[in-house]
């Protein structure tokens, strides 16, 4: 594949939504970017767009709202604009039930009724096993129709010999084939996971 097929232009930070009625209009296609707190959503679209776009915590929980993104994707020279929307990490036991609760209706809300969505990364530490948050936002999107594509994080960190394990393992807790599942790490190609993104944007 030719390494230059897919070229950011350029990319920004658009506004940040603390609620479905704060989010300011725009009409490009969405990607909604998912996962547990600290999964890595942030160090994910820094990576995928080749900048430091996404300020990376080591505070899990950091991000209590959704982030929009705008990247002019340019695919064989021809620009495929798009947003990203960096969403709250689930799972931080330190926030408050009624915190965690506030971040798990705003992320449902979205799924259901964002017109401009077309498609959700779920993310997924590649050391462990989805678990009931992962699993119901995979069940939710085949429920609304939205494409839900699997990406590993942290792949890096893993022997070579641990990562058909971790892609094995992984991909039968969502129930799909190893093949279906992507990952990413430090020093690891993007192309195909933009290959994906293209084909449900």
């Amino acid at each position: 594949m030719n390494p230059q097929r897919f070229v950011i232009r350029n990319a920004e930070f658009l506004f940040g939504a603390p609620s479905l009625q704060a989010i300011r209009p725009q009409k490009l296609p969405e990607v909604a970017i998912i996962g547990r707190s600290n999964v890595g959503k942030s160090t994910f679209i820094n990576r995928l767009t080749g900048r430091k776009l996404a300020r990376v915590s080591g505070k899990p929980g950091s991000t209590r709202e959704l982030n929009f993104y705008k990247v002019d994707l340019a695919v064989d020279e021809q620009l495929e604009p798009l947003c990203f929307v960096d969403m709250p990490g689930f799972g931080f036991a330190k926030l408050s039930k009624e915190e965690r609760q506030a971040i798990s209706q705003l992320a449902v809300l979205f799924l259901r009724n964002r017109k401009h969505l077309r498609g959700v990364i779920l993310l997924n530490d590649c050391r462990r096993e989805p678990g009931e948050d992962e699993l119901a936002i995979q069940r939710l999107c085949a429920t609304e129709g939205i494409p839900c594509v699997i990406v590993l994080t942290k792949f890096d960190n893993l022997r070579q010999s641990e990562r058909q394990q971790s892609l094995q393992t992984v991909s039968a807790g969502y129930h799909l084939e190893p093949g279906d599942v992507l990952s990413t790490g430090e020093g690891d190609s993007v192309e195909a996971i933009w290959e994906r993104i293209r084909s449900i944007v």
